[in-house]
């Protein structure tokens, strides 16, 4: 049971590693875009990494925000509960 509890952390923090090396290799695209030392094909590659890059990120935020939701709602019904009064005659 501790094994999977640690392969659950190791996995999360996998995503949010790849998450940001992914977010930075986009920001180097678009400065290699901005600039425009490079030939129209390398653009055009870029370009293309980019925008799979972009979406790939929205999908992560996407998942994210989604977790987020459901713990956010389990948060919540954990914390609706109802205490009754302790009958001492009983």
């Amino acid at each position: 049971m501790r094994f999977t509890s640690t392969m659950a952390k190791k996995s999360e923090q996998g995503e949010f590693s790849s998450f940001e090396s992914e977010f930075e290799r986009l920001g180097e695209i678009v400065s290699s875009l901005e600039e425009g030392n490079i030939s129209l094909d390398e653009m055009m590659k870029l370009y293309e990494e980019g925008t799979k890059l972009a979406a790939k990120l929205s999908e992560m935020l996407r998942a994210a925000e989604l977790r987020v939701e459901r713990l956010a709602k389990v948060h919540e019904e954990l914390a609706t509960f109802e205490i009754e009064p302790f009958d001492v005659n009983a």
